[in-house]
């Protein structure tokens, strides 16, 4: 069975409101209030309290038994479920509403201080207080306290009961409903976060369906051609045919886990690499600089191209005189870093928050779709702390650091 859920009474009622409410009912019906929590601790000030209520409450000698008695007077009136009117320890009328939401007793309105012709209908709450009578001044204005007829009282003291419960009772209600529509609307969210990745992923896997045409046939098509090579004696044709043969392999490859051991994604980018070396020649200058201890530490497929791809692209193709990509790895409390950083013009902080955010994909799906992907899966698979680093001054060749944090044991 779940715990109870405890209500605090300034969580419910809006306690400025009930303030100016208070004063105006004091002002319409010529009696005290003020408002408690459920241990009789005010939580509004007094309205239109009597000078001898004011002077008695000043002093400490009968302080503490006013609040006792609104303290009783509150249980009582939670006992029976509705507003309960009797004599305070000085011998004022006073009544308290019980404040409930969903059976919670959470507090009460405490009203009174007058006095009646007819008292004898009701009873003290406590036991009466006589050393008040030896104040001069404290006789003189309980002579001035309000003579009200108990039934008006009691009619007051219901009429208010009645209206405010309902009150407090339909604000809660709404309280809840809100956050009832916050809590579906978090949802909402996290279910379109969910959806938005689960196509991003679908999208890699479409781009990688492209060349799954027929991959036999493409295998021995590359096969014939390295063979050829090799009895031609063209040895760099050899070795870039031979390198794009692994990554199509790896690219294709079947199956079920979406993570990669650092061993596996390093030889993708080797032979990625190998190949725009042979292509851009000295325009390309590249280091991987990764111990083999960190090779079965898991990565989403295809993170680590991913990146440097972009970095070829925007970096190093991009200059006449090339550029260089260095990939290393650190170790900082149980997680593994893996640093990919060029040399180019780097990119602005509004681009990389929006590559980041996922916005620039959202409104062109060439553009920053692979670190987007990137992003999304390290935070689904390890975390939001795992979310893809980059760091740019965004100045001629002081290039960019973009950074993979994954755990060194992932499960």
């Amino acid at each position: 069975m779940s715990e109870k859920k405890y209500i605090n009474i300034e969580d419910v009622i809006d306690v400025k409101e009930l303030q100016t409410l208070q004063d105006n009912w004091a002002k319409a019906t010529d009696l005290a209030f003020i408002t408690v929590d459920c241990t009789g601790k005010p939580i509004t000030e007094q309205s239109n309290f009597t000078p001898f209520c004011k002077k008695l409450r000043k002093m400490d000698a009968f302080r503490e038994k006013c609040y006792y008695c609104d303290a009783c007077g509150g249980r009582k009136a939670k006992k029976i479920g509705k507003a309960y009117t009797y004599i305070c320890h000085a011998g004022l009328i006073d009544f308290s509403i019980p404040l409930m939401v969903k059976g919670q007793y959470i507090g009460s309105i405490q009203s009174g201080q007058v006095t009646s012709n007819n008292m004898e209908t009701l009873r003290p709450i406590t036991k009466l207080s006589e050393g008040w009578k030896e104040d001069k001044e404290l006789v003189e204005l309980y002579q001035q306290v309000t003579v009200m007829p108990v039934e008006k009282i009691l009619a007051v003291a219901q009429t208010i009961c009645d209206s405010y419960n309902y009150s407090v009772e339909k604000q809660y209600n709404s309280m809840i409903d809100a956050e009832l529509r916050e809590k579906d609307l978090r949802l909402i969210k996290e279910e379109k976060l969910r959806i938005e990745m689960e196509k991003s992923l679908r999208d890699i896997e479409l781009k990688a369906l492209h060349y799954q045409i027929n991959p036999h046939f493409l295998f021995n098509v590359l096969n014939t051609i390295g063979r050829l090579a090799f009895f031609e004696n063209a040895k760099m044709t050899e070795d870039v045919v031979y390198a794009f043969s692994d990554m199509m392999r790896y690219i294709l490859r079947k199956s079920s886990n979406p993570l990669s051991p650092l061993g596996d994604e390093i030889t993708h980018v080797m032979n990625y690499l190998k190949i725009h070396k042979i292509r851009l020649g000295s325009r390309l200058q590249y280091s991987v600089d990764i111990p083999e201890k960190y090779y079965g530490v898991k990565l989403p497929f295809l993170s680590l191209a991913t990146i440097v791809e972009n970095s070829i692209k925007h970096a190093i193709e991009k200059k006449a005189t090339g550029g260089t990509i260095q990939l290393s790895a650190r170790e900082e409390k149980g997680d593994l870093y893996i640093d990919i950083v060029d040399d180019g013009d780097g990119i602005p902080q509004t681009k990389i928050n929006s590559i980041l955010r996922g916005d620039a994909y959202k409104y062109n799906k060439e553009s920053a779709v692979g670190i987007y992907n990137i992003n999304t899966r390290l935070i689904h698979y390890f975390g939001p702390e795992y979310a893809l680093m980059i760091e740019s001054e965004n100045k001629p060749s002081r290039g960019t650091r973009v950074t993979i944090k994954a755990p060194l044991e992932s499960e």
